[in-house]
């Protein structure tokens, strides 16, 4: 494995981890939401649904809405590099 392969991968895991940790932070938003909406401590997929629907149009969540987006389209975009080098 060469030097820039190895780099690639580690960038590629940072950028995963950074995804992970926005994606784990946006389902805790939608979940604690969800909770205080219906004072159900387990929701199901309705909810869940619409706790998404509430959160793609919430002025508040813009900086997170386009922080995820980023990274999500970085991690599409290495994925793909790789994948053409390889």
């Amino acid at each position: 494995m060469s030097t820039g392969q190895i780099i690639g991968l580690t960038l590629q895991g940072a950028v995963f981890l950074v995804w992970a940790g926005l994606m784990f932070s946006v389902i805790s938003t939608m979940r604690d939401r969800a909770q205080a909406r219906t004072g159900r401590l387990y929701n199901g997929p309705r909810t869940f649904v619409t706790e998404i629907k509430v959160w793609l149009r919430n002025p508040d969540d813009k900086s997170m809405r386009n922080a995820f987006g980023f990274v999500t389209l970085c991690m599409f975009l290495m994925s793909a590099q790789s994948a053409l080098m390889a």
